[in-house]
């Protein structure tokens, strides 16, 4: 059975575990913290972004737009708070209507579903409280809002129903190649060895890496 370790229990090293989990495999989440999503899974917008803004061909804009479809079904099977509410970028001066233009294009070649420029006045039967001085506005229906931290947590509870083990308060300190194994060394001097490791520890991911 492969050993799998992943280090950082945010929003994405908890995905990730209960992805893994579906397979046949012995897999540690090492968490430097007391708790999941301590964090920029906590600390953020919750904004689920549309994918206009994107730069098209890049790996970001694909996976923005991919991502984003999936969250209807994930609230669902996972139980955690999750609204389309759609969002506007809005225009207040009639020079800024290219840039407004750029990102319903960037919108389009990126495959956003349903995204369009509308009028200041469209936007205010809508939203009547947004500003008189609104020339207009990109609207994108399929943007929306998550409670990052209860989605990480949906995503954890799921993961150890499946048999994944979280270990917290462990910061991992070195990373060591054992032969065909990894050997992990934590900062109380605890070592561990795996198969594989994922690297998901956030802001700290670029100090693992190197």
């Amino acid at each position: 059975m492969k050993k799998i370790l992943i280090i950082g229990a945010g929003v994405i090293g908890c995905s990730v575990a209960r992805e893994l989990s579906r397979y046949d495999a012995e897999i540690t989440v090492l968490e430097r913290e007391n708790d999941v999503a301590c964090g920029t899974s906590k600390a953020n917008s919750g904004v689920v972004h549309g994918g206009f803004d994107a730069k098209p061909g890049t790996k970001k804009a694909h996976y923005n737009v991919r991502g984003n479809a999936m969250f209807d079904k994930l609230s669902k099977e996972l139980d955690f708070p999750f609204r389309r509410n759609g969002a506007y970028v809005l225009c207040f001066d009639d020079d800024r209507w290219d840039g407004l233009k750029k990102l319903y294009d960037q919108g389009l070649e990126n495959g956003v579903k349903d995204v369009k420029v509308v009028t200041g006045d469209e936007v205010r039967k809508r939203e009547p409280y947004v500003s008189p001085e609104v020339k207009g506005a990109l609207w994108c229906p399929s943007s929306g809002i998550v409670s990052p931290y209860e989605m990480t947590i949906a995503y954890a509870e799921n993961a150890a129903k499946n048999g994944v083990k979280f270990v917290f308060e462990k910061k991992v300190s070195k990373l060591e190649k054992d032969g065909a194994k990894i050997k992990v060394v934590c900062g109380d001097g605890e070592e561990y060895t795996a198969d594989v490791v994922v690297n998901a520890a956030g802001l700290y991911s670029d100090e693992l890496n190197n």
